[in-house]
């Protein structure tokens, strides 16, 4: 399997998950645990790789400065940020602006229809997000959609996790599902009249379709104010994606490595 270029930025908000569950002795609550942890400013720096789909691309990978805080009224972390419209100790509801680093670029492949294919642009979402927290997992839900007008695309993503601690080590695996709905796979992964007649592939129109995914996040505290984290990810690509002529892998992984200084 061939890769392409590593996108910027990834999933480091999944970092902002990474926290201790239960307390030793039982002297902290599960929610008091949790809020304990999801406060306060962060600011770190990571590394990021990422598969592709796509064909005959090249892997590659970033560095980049990381960002995270969690406020009363505004929260950043990593790739996005947002309001909390109502919050608890065991649920919120956000109104989030997120980074989307999908893209393709033409000129990266290695194949020569490819090469003659339109560029693929990253954008913005904004949408909603919401989250509970319960002692048997996390659950959250985000609804969102292209507000840079590239794709016009809606993408809808539910999880659980279960966060857990390990000696020093806090884990926290994941399991969801990702939907994306037409306008979305048709920029993406369609091909259109001008491009099929250029590029020789044939013409492709996907539909909307739901692709799961899972992934762990690890973060260990070095010091009081230090931590580093790791976390990997892989999305396994519905048919309607992968019977696109763009596409010659169904799974799409990516990991993420960092350190964080907490203030």
């Amino acid at each position: 399997m061939r890769y392409v270029r590593a996108a910027l930025i990834c999933l480091v908000c999944s970092l902002a998950m990474a926290f201790p569950v239960r307390a030793e002795g039982g002297k902290t609550s599960f929610f008091d645990s949790i809020n304990a942890v999801l406060s306060g400013f962060d600011i770190g720096i990571g590394g990021t790789v990422i598969t592709s789909e796509y064909k005959d691309t090249k892997l590659a990978g970033s560095t980049l400065p990381l960002l995270g805080y969690e406020g009363e009224h505004f929260y950043l972390r990593g790739v996005s940020g947002g309001l909390h419209l109502f919050r608890t100790s065991w649920f919120e509801l956000n109104a989030q602006l997120s980074y989307l680093p999908q893209h393709f670029y033409a000129d990266n492949s290695d194949d020569w229809a490819m090469r003659r294919l339109d560029d693929r642009y990253s954008s913005m979402l904004a949408g909603l997000n919401t989250r509970i927290m319960t002692p048997y997992g996390i659950v959250a839900a985000t609804a969102s959609t292209d507000v840079l007008g590239y794709s016009n695309g809606i993408i809808l993503d539910a999880s659980y996790s279960y966060p857990f601690r390990l000696s020093r080590v806090a884990l926290v695996p994941t399991v969801g599902l990702q939907w994306t709905d037409t306008n979305y796979n048709d920029y993406y992964y369609g091909v259109k009249a001008s491009e099929a007649r250029q590029s020789g592939f044939s013409e492709y129109s996907p539909e909307g379709c739901i692709s799961p995914y899972a992934g762990v996040t690890a973060r260990m505290q070095f010091t009081e104010h230090v931590s580093g984290f790791a976390s990997a990810r892989a999305l396994f690509l519905n048919q309607e994606i992968t019977d696109s002529p763009m596409v010659e892998s169904s799974e799409k992984y990516s990991l993420s490595l960092g350190v964080m200084y907490k203030f």
